[in-house]
């Protein structure tokens, strides 16, 4: 049954980001065009022109890399908090079925959508001058280990975001009226409550590294930041992985709670 709903999840979604990737080729295709025409031309005209039209593109760029976060949280608040849930939960599958086949729909549009938007910045870095060993060396700073742990860390913190979102949605049912904004307003407190819990938990320990470094002399301190993992050590960001992790399981769940046992669709 999770298949069944997965696949009705993608068609009834790949209609709004099938467009959306056709547009980003476009402006990509453009930007590239202006890029080119600046280093060719030198005209006043031409060059006020381009201006505006990387500015358009930077824009064009921002709204895709954000669109699964705005158009699945549409979706996802349509077909649960609205009278189309009558359809969602009347299917033969269970709340956890429904909710988890959502979350690997939208996680799937967001990952594809991330990288196709990381890629397109690549390509207009490239026809900029810039040189891809070089961008990836200052990224990761040449350590294959760090560029396994951000990337991975990159994908939990887009699972902990979408289920973020369907966890503020839910709670926004518990409110008769106006829930659009109770939902905002609950998303505003789940994220605050996720900072405090992210800080709390990983300070004490950044607080004894660098410390520990500040201890051995400011030339040790120094060369720390220069050979561990983005300045600081690995297993900093293998608690923010893990403390990420223990957090999307606690909104997958308050979800499936919330709406099994509190759907209210009045």
């Amino acid at each position: 049954m999770l298949g069944k709903i997965m696949k009705h999840e993608f068609k009834s979604t790949y209609r709004i980001f099938v467009p959306i990737y056709i547009g980003l080729a476009l402006l990509i295709s453009a930007g590239c065009l202006f890029i080119q025409l600046l280093k060719h031309y030198d005209s006043t005209p031409l060059t006020i022109v381009s201006g505006f039209g990387i500015i358009l593109l930077v824009f064009g760029i921002i709204f895709v890399f954000i669109s699964p976060y705005i158009f699945l949280s549409m979706r996802f608040y349509k077909t649960t908090a609205t009278r189309e849930a009558y359809l969602t939960f009347t299917v033969p599958a269970k709340t956890h079925q429904i909710l988890l086949g959502k979350f690997i729909v939208s996680f799937a549009w967001t990952v594809v959508t991330i990288i196709l938007t990381y890629f397109s910045v690549t390509i207009l870095c490239t026809a900029g001058g810039a040189n891809i060993k070089d961008m990836f060396h200052f990224i990761f700073n040449g350590d294959n280990e760090l560029m396994v742990i951000q990337i991975f860390s990159f994908l939990i913190s887009f699972a902990l975001s979408i289920l973020q979102i369907f966890t503020a949605i839910s709670l926004g049912q518990l409110v008769r009226d106006h829930r659009v904004i109770a939902s905002l307003a609950f998303y505003a407190a789940l994220y605050t409550v996720q900072q405090i819990i992210s800080i709390v938990a990983i300070l004490p320990f950044m607080i004894t590294e660098i410390s520990k470094d500040m201890s051995a002399g400011m030339e040790t301190f120094n060369m720390s930041l220069d050979t561990q993992t983005g300045g600081l050590p690995i297993h900093i960001y293998l608690l923010s992985i893990i403390l990420s992790v223990v957090l999307s399981v606690v909104f997958f769940f308050l979800s499936n709670y919330i709406l099994k046992k509190k759907l209210n669709l009045l």
